[in-house]
């Protein structure tokens, strides 16, 4: 049982590294969006976004642009592409690898994004430094990689990103041999003295009798479903707008550029608290396509309890996101 769970947890550790994330799905990410345009109705700030956006394009709109030019096939510096800010983006090799911009694999019980322990677990690539690059071009500084419109359209993807649990803290798998178990560790210590592998931010936890079958897509878009009762974006925007008041805890203290690990270590509390809770049981081991997964039960109002957290969230990112375009393009 050893060997099997030594290699079991090597095989995750190959893949986990480039396994998929992707942030709310395209009515989360558009959700956000709207909230962020509500709020900055007749401001100079939307009067300078929309200078920089193509005609017709709204932050709803763009807001998922940055899922879309994931495909490294399309990188060289010969690409051609109709919209030629995505061309330029393409063109720069340097974007190359930018599924990886979207997420940080904190440990669950990492007290912050700037926790000393907890330091191995972020990367100059991750979705706190790309969220602050963003930042930098829009403000004026010289980023090569990014035109300015296709960092807006980047920050208003990784801002809502930032705002899914599941793309900032993550469970570790601790296949205890000795109990018969799998656990999930939440101890950053524990995890890096004995390699523990990422669960690829709840991409590798099967979940049964859910539209999903992985905690992360249910979390992207079974429980989005769910909050928004198919109204349109617009109508669920203006609904989260007046039902959830902004909280005197979402407005971020200090620079700009400290804002994105800040709201990193709030939504990290978020993903230890509710996703990960005391009902969320792995059950079994199974290797589909050579890559290993983990059968895992929710608790029976796992869904319930979460449709509030995820209507928190949507409306928290948005309110954010426009203070943040507020104070770089004010």
């Amino acid at each position: 049982m050893r060997r099997l769970a030594a290699t079991l947890v090597a095989l995750l550790l190959i893949v986990s590294a480039s396994t998929p994330a992707f942030g709310w799905g395209d009515k989360g990410h558009k959700t956000i969006g709207q909230i962020a345009q509500l709020r900055l109705a007749n401001t100079n700030t939307l009067t300078r976004i929309k200078n920089i956006l193509r005609p017709g394009e709204t932050l709803s709109s763009v807001a998922i642009w940055a899922d879309r030019v994931k495909d490294e096939d399309n990188f060289s510096t010969t690409a051609v592409n109709p919209d030629s800010d995505t061309q330029n983006f393409f063109r720069n090799l340097a974007n190359r690898r930018n599924r990886k911009w979207h997420f940080v694999n904190l440990a669950l019980h990492c007290t912050s994004y700037n926790d000393v322990t907890c330091k191995p677990f972020t990367a100059s690539n991750d979705i706190v430094q790309m969220i602050n690059l963003s930042i930098r071009k829009l403000q004026g500084g010289s980023v090569p990689q990014l035109t300015r419109r296709n960092a807006l359209r980047l920050l208003v993807h990784l801002v809502g990103d930032l705002h899914q649990p599941l793309h900032v803290g993550v469970g570790y798998i601790n296949v205890d041999d000795d109990h018969n178990q799998i656990l999930i560790e939440r101890e950053p210590m524990r995890v890096r003295q004995n390699d523990f592998p990422s669960d690829g931010g709840g991409n590798d936890l099967l979940i049964a009798g859910e539209e999903s079958d992985n905690l992360h897509s249910f979390w992207d878009g079974d429980l989005v479903d769910e909050a928004d009762g198919d109204q349109s974006i617009v109508q669920f925007a203006t609904l989260l707008n007046s039902l959830i008041p902004p909280a005197p805890s979402w407005n971020t203290q200090g620079n700009v550029s400290t804002w994105a690990a800040q709201w990193a270590s709030d939504t990290l509390q978020v993903s230890n608290e509710r996703v990960y809770d005391s009902t969320v049981r792995i059950k079994k081991v199974v290797v589909i396509d050579d890559r290993p997964k983990y059968r895992t039960t929710l608790g029976t109002n796992y869904t319930a309890q979460n449709i509030p957290v995820v209507k928190l969230q949507l409306e928290k990112g948005g309110y954010r996101l426009a203070k943040l375009l507020q104070t770089i393009l004010p």
